[in-house]
């Protein structure tokens, strides 16, 4: 008979349950299985930061060509009507998927159910969506929103179908293979995206190309995964995975409502270019968490219910990832703060100029988000899914005077000070304290975790712009100031940099005070490596 443990999920048979009993601590057994975690988890990391990274550089080329093609108030359009596939397909599986990639559950028992659930529920919604777009297009403040809401509610039925392949591969750390699906997907998606939008019809072309490269892609992914599942429905199990599953489902789509919600004010107080604009800008800002967030997506929540499970120190590997996340988002900030506008005229052209004075400002967005989607797959790796529910709840709430007010009194620069304010003051505070519940982790270390790399790249910020300074052209002083830049960035913060490179890799801790062969030993205060 199936006990349910006190996350609400049911007390599964694990293949890798560690042994019972003071005689079983620091075996060999126990040793052996923390260096396969930790080789899995670097192997998937650098799978996942490489393929984000070449896939980040690909659609900066691509959509720098696009941006030639189509104007701000098509991408506008666009912007809008994702808004309202962003909020769809964070609850296209009601969350149950990711119970798939928690490692302390016995995937053959419950895959067939949350396959099943996982189609049913995005086939409604995709339904929903299809119904009424021009509801939905009228509400966003575009009617023209219409047509590519339509052929984005095709996105919304696809992950059904593709929600269990996907955190298969997560749970298993082959984030290779979801590489090598999405860079195949993103050649028919970008011939798409290009030959409709010379058509004339540039919204409709993101919308068309978005629907290929998730077909391509996640066909890709089910053909990778060794085992296929098929559609099953054991009620004992529906309870339990829809307990772990609907907060989080919830709680991603009040994530999507604050990360969309400004689109809805701009489209409805100011114009559809403007959307246009104020995409972009966002886009650009979030690139640290586009090179970041598949990594945390896709590591963090089965590598920390691993280490969860076996006994492991879990503050000491959230002080080594807050620090990773930190050296790499903090430095991207501020290179795009200092050099907001001569980076949009570049890589976008003339006609987007108008975005750097909002992106300058949602620069500092970027690395505050991407710290708290650490700390969001963290406490979801403990099964406190209600939390993250609360925080983007009460976030929301703060949210929503903020960008009335922000939108009133500075356009696109206030809806940027609005969210960094709210994520500042109300999300970040909240995931802290979130974390400590969950983990123990001291708010704190931390917070000394991020210092070191957010002060080096304010100098290195500060020394750029001021040798560009006398610089005119946009191009020599992005190269010049980004040269500049890295060495300060790089002196400063060499003795955390070089432990990550190939070979020093720090690893996870697998046991409080525990060194693992072949790792450095910790150094510093109990507790940190350093």
């Amino acid at each position: 008979m199936t006990s349910v443990s006190r996350n609400g999920l049911p007390q599964l048979r694990t293949s890798s349950a560690p042994a019972q009993g003071p005689a079983a601590e620091s075996t060999a057994e126990d040793q052996q299985r923390l260096q396969d975690l930790v080789a899995d988890v670097k192997k998937g990391s650098v799978w996942a930061g490489a393929s984000t990274l070449l896939l980040r550089l690909s659609n900066i080329v691509l959509m720098a060509v696009v941006a030639r093609i189509v104007a701000p108030d098509e991408l506008g359009v666009f912007a809008l009507a994702v808004t309202a596939h962003a909020i769809l397909i964070s609850i296209a599986e009601l969350g149950v998927a990711s119970a798939i990639a928690r490692t302390d559950l016995d995937i053959d028992e419950i895959a067939p159910t949350v396959a099943s659930i996982s189609v049913i529920t995005s086939l409604f919604l995709a339904g929903l969506m299809a119904l009424f777009a021009g509801a939905i297009a009228d509400f966003l403040g575009s009617p023209a929103a219409q047509r590519p809401i339509l052929i984005l509610a095709l996105s919304v039925a696809l992950i059904g179908p593709f929600a269990v392949p996907g955190a298969q591969l997560q749970s298993t750390f082959r984030q290779d293979l979801v590489f090598r699906a999405n860079m195949i997907s993103f050649i028919p998606g970008s011939a798409v995206l290009i030959l409709v939008a010379l058509g004339g019809d540039g919204a409709a072309a993101f919308a068309w190309s978005r629907v290929v490269g998730q077909l391509v892609a996640g066909t890709l992914m089910f053909l990778s995964v060794k085992k296929k599942y098929p559609l099953g429905f054991n009620t004992a199990y529906v309870r339990p995975l829809l307990t772990f599953g609907a907060p989080l489902a919830l709680a991603n789509v009040l994530s999507q409502v604050l990360l969309n919600v400004d689109y809805v004010f701009v489209g409805r107080l100011m114009s559809t270019a403007d959307v246009g604009l104020y995409m972009l800008a966002f886009n650009v800002c979030m690139w640290s968490t586009a090179i970041i967030g598949s990594v945390l997506n896709g590591i963090i929540l089965p590598a920390f219910s691993s280490v969860k499970r076996d006994g492991g120190d879990v503050p000491r590997a959230l002080d080594h990832a807050t620090r990773t996340v930190a050296l790499i988002a903090c430095p991207i900030a501020a290179f795009t703060c200092t050099f907001a506008t001569p980076l949009v005229a570049v890589i976008y052209g003339d006609q987007w100029v108008e975005a750097g004075p909002v992106l300058r400002v949602l620069s500092f967005y970027g690395v505050v988000f991407v710290l708290g989607l650490l700390f969001a797959n963290v406490v979801i790796s403990t099964g406190r899914t209600w939390v993250l529910f609360a925080v983007q709840a009460v976030a929301l709430i703060s949210l929503i005077p903020a960008l009335t007010a922000g939108i009133h009194f500075a356009g696109l620069v206030g809806i940027g000070i609005a969210h960094i304010v709210v994520i500042s003051t109300v999300t970040l505070p909240a995931y802290l304290w979130a974390v400590r519940r969950a983990t123990g982790a001291r708010t704190g270390m931390v917070l000394r975790s991020i210092s070191r790399p957010a002060l080096a790249s304010m100098a290195a910020g500060i020394v750029a712009g001021l040798v560009t300074w006398p610089v005119a052209p946009d191009l020599a002083k992005l190269a010049i100031g980004g040269a500049f830049g890295a060495v300060v960035y790089g002196f400063l913060t060499w003795g955390l940099l070089y432990p990550m490179l190939p070979g020093t890799w720090l690893r996870l801790s697998g046991g409080r005070g525990r060194h693992v062969p072949g790792s450095p030993e910790p150094r510093g205060h109990a507790g940190r490596r350093v």
